[in-house]
């Protein structure tokens, strides 16, 4: 299993230290990208440093979930699951605010609800193994729905087609979490056993 990480909006690969030391014995690859540049330019530099990689599994954070899932899309039977963790699935209604006052930020219109890399995702079909950490504690006093500080609860709840597992922390938390651990831990193998039937089906 090659094991391949995304980080969040303006984190670095970093972000991901605990979760390497405790998730070993895989090849791995970090994504690094700059949301500045826009969504779909660092899209196409992904699926360039993935090109001839098999047995995918993404661990990727906030944002970078979304950009696992569009890269889940293109790459189909490549890829064999993946664990994303506080991913805004139904976008951010507060980027539509904050668009308006900094319409310059790329990144603001890419995760906004009617954002092109939001609504697009919304029509692709997860893979069998993908979840979702919904992180259920923090509060931002500036969003009026229940959120972990950064994205709301019912965004990252948004798919119903995927895993959605409750950790208590917040959006920063979530990367150093135990809970976090487990769940990744069990989804690879899963992904494992279903890529190797999958495998049999093929041979």
């Amino acid at each position: 299993m090659n094991i391949v990480y995304i980080h969040g909006n303006r984190a670095t690969a970093s972000s991901f230290n605990f979760i390497r030391s405790r998730i070993t014995g895989h090849p791995e690859m970090m994504l690094e990208y700059d949301s500045a540049t826009g969504f779909y330019r660092n899209h196409e530099n992904m699926m360039d440093q993935l090109d001839g990689k098999e047995d995918i599994f993404f661990i990727a954070h906030s944002l970078g979930g979304i950009h696992a899932l569009h890269l889940a899309h293109h790459l189909g039977a490549r890829v064999a699951g993946g664990v994303t963790m506080s991913t805004p699935y139904g976008g951010s209604a507060a980027a539509n605010v904050v668009a308006c006052f900094m319409p310059f930020s790329q990144v603001m219109k890419d995760i906004r609800p009617t954002g092109r890399p939001i609504v697009e995702a919304g029509h692709m079909k997860a893979p069998r193994i993908w979840t979702n950490i919904v992180t259920v504690a923090g509060a931002s006093p500036f969003m009026l729905e229940p959120n972990d500080g950064v994205v709301t609860l019912e965004s990252m709840r948004h798919r119903k087609d995927i895993s959605l597992v409750d950790v208590d922390c917040n959006h920063f938390e979530v990367v150093l979490n135990e809970h976090t651990i487990d769940v990744i831990e069990q989804s690879i193998v899963e992904a494992s056993y279903a890529h190797a039937d999958l495998d049999k089906v093929y041979a």
